[in-house]
């Protein structure tokens, strides 16, 4: 898909205000969050935590899955000068939003919403919603990648942040008005390649992580298992890790296979992360909406840690892990030390 979407990006771009995630502007950061010295759970030594504002927090139409940020796209876990966290929350028909948080200062965090769509051919060149569960996230140099719930991976453009008109409650283009509109949201962040799974393995794609520590650079996607509508085995959840290109940032080889695969003997996994042949994964296997982090040392011996209520993806960001929870009212993102784990 990438060479027909790329030129369905470029077309778009002729027509709409552009400019890279990473520049918007610090005033269009609309909304508030809240600092926190802890989050619920029985998480230990938090290190920064926000909630998101009320609206976002007590709602029940958008719910957040994936985490990435900076921290993935760069070295030195900025880009453009700036350090920022990306979340990604799905609805039931307006698709896939991407919340870009300003952490630069950890006791004022701001952020913006930002939709997600994929271009269509046309004439002119038209987009619609991304329908998808939106699980886990990447952010590799300038492409984002986003997983597409037992498909693969969909890949947006960073560079190709487009403004659009918030006049009315619709997604596309208005052949009458001669406008593009984002579902209300002033700026939508279009595909622009994918990678679908062929095989007969049919990996589920549940979340995604950067692994900078591996040679090559590679992503780590998980699977969530309860051993009834994911897996047939509540513990048959695999975990595969799929070597990329440092330069162009796009899955490396001509035949992509990944080059590790794993079964994590772990039900209910959220989301996966390697660091230097170890392995972290997030599960809300607890009763009662509780969560745990499996902390997998190469060649040593598990541990299990109490986690935040909830939980979903994981990112590293240098020597702090972060995660995210997606319960009604409780709706946070933080981090935690590698070395209090």
């Amino acid at each position: 898909t990438w060479a027909d979407q790329a030129g369905r990006v470029d077309a778009l771009r002729q027509v709409l205000p552009t400019l890279a995630l990473a520049e918007l502007p610090h005033a269009e950061f609309n909304r508030d969050a809240v600092a926190l010295a802890g989050v619920p759970g029985g998480v230990k030594d938090v290190a920064q935590a926000f909630r998101w504002n009320a609206d976002d927090n007590d709602g029940t139409t958008w719910v957040p899955q994936g985490l990435t940020g900076t921290a993935d796209a760069s070295p030195d876990g900025e880009v453009a000068g700036r350090k920022l966290v990306l979340v990604s929350w799905y609805h039931d028909t307006k698709g896939v939003r991407i919340s870009v948080v300003d952490i630069a200062d950890p006791a004022k965090p701001v952020y913006r919403h930002v939709l997600l769509v994929e271009p269509v051919a046309g004439d002119p060149v038209d987009f619609k919603p991304i329908l998808v569960h939106a699980g886990g996230l990447a952010w590799v140099g300038d492409l984002l990648y986003v997983v597409h719930t037992g498909k693969g991976f969909r890949v947006f453009d960073t560079t190709a942040l487009l403004q659009v008109a918030t006049d009315v409650d619709s997604i596309g283009y208005d052949p009458k008005a001669r406008v593009y509109r984002g579902g209300l949201y002033k700026y939508v962040l279009p595909q622009i390649g994918a990678y679908v799974t062929k095989s007969a393995c049919k990996p589920l794609y549940s979340s995604v992580a950067l692994d900078r520590s591996s040679d090559p650079p590679s992503l780590v996607s998980s699977e969530y298992c309860n051993g009834s509508d994911a897996c047939a085995e509540a513990y048959s959840g695999r975990i595969y890790r799929w070597s990329l290109d440092p330069d162009s940032g796009r899955l490396a080889g001509a035949d992509l296979w990944p080059s590790e695969a794993h079964y994590m003997a772990q039900s209910h996994v959220q989301g996966g992360l390697a660091r230097d042949g170890d392995f972290y994964l997030s599960s809300s296997r607890p009763a009662g909406a509780a969560g745990e982090l499996y902390v997998l040392p190469g060649g040593g011996k598990s541990s299990t840690l109490p986690w935040v209520d909830t939980p979903e993806d994981l990112m590293r960001d240098g020597d702090l892990l972060w995660s995210l929870s997606e319960g009604t009212g409780e709706r946070v993102v933080f981090a935690v030390p590698f070395a209090k784990l």
